[in-house]
């Protein structure tokens, strides 16, 4: 595993639930279900390309309520190898992560992609001085193809 703190990349924090996991009423078009041991997850071979990618132009981490457990359930199906993981203490306000995203990526660039991003992590993203992109998804869709390009632009912005 990459030290997070000296790896020169973006940061990229990844929630499953809602984001590469979609969740209601069954799995949406292009989503398969599997268990593995006591996990059941959804996810899409999609997300396995668009992550493959992303993961050449940003740091992946975990920024889920699964914490260690992600890389065990969905790193295997999405063949991520073992990520950096945010431990959460349970924050106040509407995004409660923010706190324990705040203290991990400090003053490095990144890009959060989560279903429960409201006000006070948009602002928080604007008043940082480092480059900043949030993504909130719709939970039952999750990450779509224009999230995917929103975050390749970004990345690529920091680049040139």
């Amino acid at each position: 595993m990459t030290d997070s703190k000296s790896d020169s990349r973006p940061m990229l924090l990844l929630d499953i639930d809602g984001v590469l996991s979609p969740f209601g009423a069954g799995p949406p078009p292009g989503f398969e279900r599997a268990s593995f041991g006591e996990y059941e997850v959804v996810w899409s071979a999609q997300h396995r390309e668009w992550l493959a990618e992303l993961g050449s132009l940003f740091q992946l981490v975990w920024a889920t309520t699964w914490e260690h457990s992600a890389n065990e359930a969905m790193s295997p199906v999405l063949d991520l190898g073992k990520l950096p993981v945010i431990e959460f203490d349970r924050g106040s306000g509407d995004t409660w992560k923010l706190p324990s995203v705040q203290e991990f990526v400090a003053d490095q660039p990144m890009a959060w992609i989560d279903d429960d991003l409201y006000i006070e992590a948009f602002s928080w993203a604007r008043e940082r001085e480092e480059p900043t992109l949030l993504l909130r998804t719709s939970s039952s869709v999750g990450m779509t193809a224009d999230h995917f390009e929103q975050l390749l632009a970004f990345a690529k912005d920091l680049d040139s």
